[in-house]
């Protein structure tokens, strides 16, 4: 009489099915583990992304100066790898060419004190190689193409006679008392776009007005030659798993206009 036990070739395909059924269990939770830590940086990142795009917005509605498109900045040391154009392999940087936006803000303009803001994108790559201890914001070898954004700061006071409304009759070009700081992580290669759809004039009267940008500002540059209103986005993007991802899925739009620039040309101008 056959003996209606489980055979040994039963008790292995009755494994290999469990182990295949296991396996099959794993890579479900893996690839639902994954999906949410997606899901979890993408929400990080359009949060950072907002909160530096507020905060440049705040700056420039605050601003006495905004560097029209055309002028050449230097900012902070030729070597220093925080303030390194990749364009220009230095430390000199072209509004309206290279992604940056650079302002004065007053402090104490009676007493000619301003603060200078530049707010600019650096390669991750660059900077993760460069950078050491918490100044480093991660290795993160497959999205070194990636941008970083990046703000400078730097105190500086008028010397000589000052203009009524404080600003030096030169609007300076050249600071290098400080080096910059990380702003926001994970900025899409050429999402920091910046617009300058008018900048400061005046009428016949002397009242201030808006005009288009020229082509160049004057050189030396000077206090009536200020942008008049910014218009600049933000978009991230990160690679997971060989992908590249927009976060958003759209650019985080801004626009400031500066509320402390001139308000009439005898502002600017000495009696």
């Amino acid at each position: 009489m056959r003996n209606h036990g489980i055979t040994l070739i039963e008790m292995l395909i009755a494994a290999l099915i469990g182990v295949a059924i296991l396996a099959l269990i794993a890579s479900g939770l893996r690839s639902g583990t994954d999906s949410l830590r997606f899901v979890q940086n993408s929400q990080l990142l359009t949060e950072d992304l907002r909160a530096a795009g507020n905060l440049v917005s705040d700056y420039l509605s605050t601003a006495a100066f905004v560097y029209p498109p055309g002028t050449t900045l230097t900012i902070g040391s030729a070597g220093g790898y925080t303030v390194r154009n990749q364009r220009t392999n230095n430390n000199t940087w072209q509004i309206g060419r290279d992604p940056a936006v650079a302002m004065l803000r007053p402090v104490n303009p009676s007493a000619g004190e301003f603060r200078f803001v530049m707010v600019y994108a650096l390669p991750r790559g660059w900077v993760t190689s460069r950078a050491s201890g918490a100044a480093n914001p991660g290795l993160d070898p497959q999205n070194n193409d990636k941008w970083l954004l990046y703000i400078y700061e730097d105190s500086f006071a008028t010397s000589g006679v000052a203009l009524p409304n404080g600003l030096p009759q030169t609007i300076p070009t050249v600071f290098g008392d400080s080096s910059g700081r990380l702003l926001a992580d994970y900025v899409q290669p050429g999402g920091f776009v910046v617009s300058y759809p008018d900048c400061l004039g005046f009428d016949e009267e002397g009242i201030a007005t808006l005009i288009a940008c020229p082509a160049a500002p004057p050189s030396p540059l000077q206090a009536a030659s200020s942008a008049a209103r910014v218009v600049f986005s933000l978009q991230g993007e990160i690679r997971q798993g060989g992908r590249d991802s927009r976060v958003p899925a759209n650019p985080l739009s801004f626009q400031a206009a500066p509320r402390n620039l001139a308000k009439r040309l005898s502002d600017i101008t000495r009696n």
